[in-house]
């Protein structure tokens, strides 16, 4: 069968990648354009829309002054009419020959015009000095009024009206003006009556008037307020608040001048009106917002045909960077990478690749196999390799050889091309230097060969268990596979002790019933190989040193029995004397009780104090006994809490023989209220003993006066450790030469002549027992001075 031939294309694009082909230059020009297109777009619709607005505005201005100019022409012949009509009325109000006024024709005249004029509230007949004389009110009258017969017209503006109307005998009117209880703009109209010493003086409602007008020329859509001296009186209504607030734009502003009748000098009567009918929503503008859409729509348009460039832009940018930094990972990658068709042509080798394997690229390029660094031929290797079915990157280990004659390890890895319609068309390899890795590789198994032969060879049992289990062995050496066989359970059974011993006691070793030997057990957590937990123990057999170390023990014990007993026999003829005394007392009170009882002469007084005596003698001799028999007995070392004060007392009477022997004497410098020690009395009571025996015999050895035979006993709290009890012995005596110190404390050395050689050892051993040292310093002004510390129980423990 065949090889298929590569697409010609795909062998020209890895011509290419050999090649250092540089990308085109890219241009922003496109984008340019578009952010020129879209700006220009921009800005025509910008200059249309003001154009439009601009004109709008313009237009909306001269309908505004119209409309205002309407409205006041309306307002001001209203005004004239209305004063017209008062003056007609004014002619009903002639004074007749009996000094009144007609007023029933007047009243009727009145109402008629206040229902026909509805802006009319109020008319009063008014003297020239402000008097009402009477007055008619409008029925739909909402305000308080101000014109009653039983006032006065008090305010200036309408009082200067009447002086004025009664100076010229014409119409005049008063300046705007509210009042608080109304959100309504009045003016007071004066006309001349026919007497000329009264007036009509009529209040219009100028808010009506305006409302009126405006319904009437159709110019409810603007807002209009009035303004005295520029100052707003109150507003009209408010009725176009609402689109104000909505509006874009400012509204449009006009005033005008306003005449009524003759006003007072001065005053600056203005109409303002405000349009917003020029507002982009104030009206239903169909066709400026068809033109709005279709300007969006365009500019939309333009925006997508930019957004849509510059992706491309983007994307184009995207590739090149992306092909770059492919380019540049390949050529820089660690590993060489070769592409081959399916012949094996290689078409394609980056730049390592030739550096691994000492060839350049143009000796490499268009090579079918056998490649010139292979030794052998590797392509049945290969081919297996691509046969089978995972589609996964296959490894291939081989030794090849450079050009310069150099051979190394290599590792390659092949998976196949596939192209756009999932067909092969070549293989891509990615090769690496092995070789350091297989040389450590080597290296660690040499290692690991070396390390197990060692551990084979140790005497100690090394074992790897599973934790936390411990069911699992992963390794064991020889002494282990001995002792144990290959199976877990005597390390885990080992291990198991060894933790629930405690720690003071695990340096003896542990000891392991089913073999019958003593341990000193290791241990240590590891990690295993596949990040396992597990723990390393290594037991060494120390049977033998246990055996030794136990029988030395016992001598120790037997030495220290003997010592005691030697001591005793030391002071048995003291100890004779000593029992003497109590035993000769009680012989001489039962003869002198016997004497008496045979004159006749004891009384049941005299009875009962020799009876009393002779129990306090024989009790005085059972505590000595007891005391010898305590001394002597032989114990093990038992650490249990014992008095400070009972140790002293019962050694004090055993050394007080001795003291009384050697013509010594002791002093007690203990303090109350010392706390319980964790010791052995027996063994601190030998210990105090002899080192008060050995401090008494040396200063009698020397024949010291008998001041300086005196032995001092310290029992304190430790300044160094306030845990500890420090025991201090001084004497006066010779003292000890300072290069005898070094060899004082050992086995059977003594400086007397008849001694054994051992009480000072042993001294030192039950100082050791309980934790302390034993030492000794020369006391000053001479003599020497022993001292030991033994553990209090605790901070907390009861007082002694």
């Amino acid at each position: 069968m065949s090889t298929p031939r590569p697409d010609p294309l795909i062998t020209d694009a890895f011509k290419n990648l050999n090649a250092s082909d540089r990308l085109p230059a890219i241009t922003q020009r496109a984008l340019w354009a578009s952010w020129a297109a879209l700006f220009l777009v921009a800005a025509f619709l910008l200059g249309i829309s003001w154009l439009v607005i601009g004109a709008d505005r313009e237009a909306e201005t001269i309908r505004l002054k119209q409309s205002t100019d309407l409205v006041i022409q309306s307002i001001e012949a209203r005004i004239t009419g209305t004063a017209e009509i008062l003056q007609k009325l004014s002619m009903r109000l002639m004074h007749s020959p009996e000094g009144n006024y007609s007023l029933a024709s007047a009243d009727l005249s009145a109402s008629t015009l206040m229902a026909d004029r509805r802006e009319v509230i109020e008319i009063a007949l008014v003297s020239r000095e402000g008097d009402v004389i009477h007055g008619w009110r409008s029925v739909s009258l909402q305000t308080q009024a101000i014109f009653n017969s039983a006032s006065d017209v008090r305010d200036a503006p309408t009082l200067r009206a009447i002086e004025e109307v009664l100076l010229e005998d014409r119409s005049a009117s008063t300046t705007f003006y509210s009042s608080e209880s109304s959100d309504r703009v009045f003016i007071n109209l004066v006309v001349p009556t026919p007497t000329r010493s009264h007036v009509l003086v009529a209040r219009l409602d100028l808010s009506w008037l305006l409302s009126t007008a405006e319904q009437r020329l159709s110019s409810s859509r603007y807002q209009f307020q009035f303004l005295l001296n520029d100052r707003p009186v109150l507003a009209s209504g408010g009725q176009r608040s609402t689109i104000a607030s909505s509006s874009l734009v400012a509204p449009i502003h006009y005033r005008a001048p306003i005449t009524f009748l003759h006003h007072a000098k001065g005053a600056n009567m203005m109409l303002e009106a405000r349009s917003y009918e020029h507002a982009l929503f104030a009206t239903n503008r169909v066709q400026y917002f068809a033109v709005a859409g279709l300007a969006v729509m365009l500019l939309l348009a333009v925006a997508i045909v930019f957004y849509y460039q510059r992706q491309q832009h983007r994307s184009h940018r995207l590739l090149a960077t992306e092909y770059s930094l492919r380019r540049a990972m390949s050529e820089s990658a660690v590993v060489g990478l070769r592409v081959a068709d399916l012949s094996g042509k290689i078409l394609y080798v980056n730049e390592t690749f030739p550096r691994i394997v000492g060839y350049p690229a143009k000796d490499l390029l268009g090579r079918e196999p056998p490649y010139p660094y292979w030794i052998e031929n590797l392509m049945p290797h290969i081919d297996a390799a691509l046969s089978h079915a995972d589609s996964s990157a296959q490894t291939l280990r081989f030794q090849a050889k450079k050009k310069n004659g150099d051979l190394f390890w290599a590792e390659l890895r092949l998976s196949p091309i596939l192209d756009e319609t999932g067909r092969a068309f070549g293989t891509i390899g990615a090769l690496f230097d092995v070789t350091p890795l297989v040389t450590a590789r080597q290296r660690v198994e040499d290692a690991n060969e070396r390390f197990t032969r060692v551990v084979e060879s140790m005497a100690s049992a090394i074992a790897v268990l599973s934790e936390p289990d411990r069911s699992t062995l992963f390794f064991a050496n020889r002494s282990y596979r001995t002792l144990f066989n290959d199976l877990p359970y005597g390390g885990a059974r080992l291990l198991k002790r060894f933790e629930a011993t405690p720690a003071s006691v695990q340096s003896e070793g542990i000891f392991d019933e089913e073999s019958g030997r003593w341990f000193d057990v290791r241990l240590q957590p590891i990690v295993w190989t596949r990040s396992e937990p597990a723990v390393m123990m290594i037991a060494t057999d120390i049977t033998e040193r246990r055996e030794l170390e136990l029988a030395r023990e016992a001598q120790l014990r037997r030495a220290e029995s003997t010592h005691r007993l030697v001591t005793m026999g030391e002071m048995a003829s003291s100890l004779a004397h000593e029992l003497n005394q109590p035993l000769a007392a009680i012989a001489n009170y039962a003869n002198a009780a016997a004497t008496m009882l045979a004159a006749g002469t004891l009384s049941k007084e005299r009875e009962a104090q020799s009876f009393s005596r002779i129990e306090n003698q024989a009790q005085r001799a059972g505590r000595i006994i007891q005391r010898i028999r305590g001394f002597a007995k032989k114990t093990d070392a038992k650490l249990e809490p014992v008095a400070v004060q009972t140790v002293i007392q019962e050694t004090l009477e055993l050394a007080n023989i001795q003291a009384r022997k050697l013509e010594s004497s002791i002093e007690l410098h203990v303090p109350e209220n010392l706390p319980l020690m964790m010791g052995d009395g027996v063994m601190l009571e030998q210990l105090l003993l002899n080192l008060l025996k050995n401090g008494m015999e040396a200063c009698a050895g020397a024949n010291l006066p008998p001041e300086r035979r005196v032995m001092r006993l310290y029992a304190e709290i430790d300044p160094q450790d306030a845990s500890r009890i420090r025991f201090s012995i001084v004497d006066h005596g010779p003292g000890i030469p300072e290069e005898l110190r070094s060899k004082l404390f050992d086995a059977f050395y003594s400086t007397k002549s008849e001694g054994m050689g051992m009480g000072l050892n042993i001294c030192r051993s039950i100082a050791e027992l309980h934790g302390g040292e034993l030492i000794v310093k020369t006391t000053p002004g001479g003599g020497s001075t022993f001292s030991f510390t033994v553990p209090v129980i605790g901070p907390g423990s009861e007082k002694a």
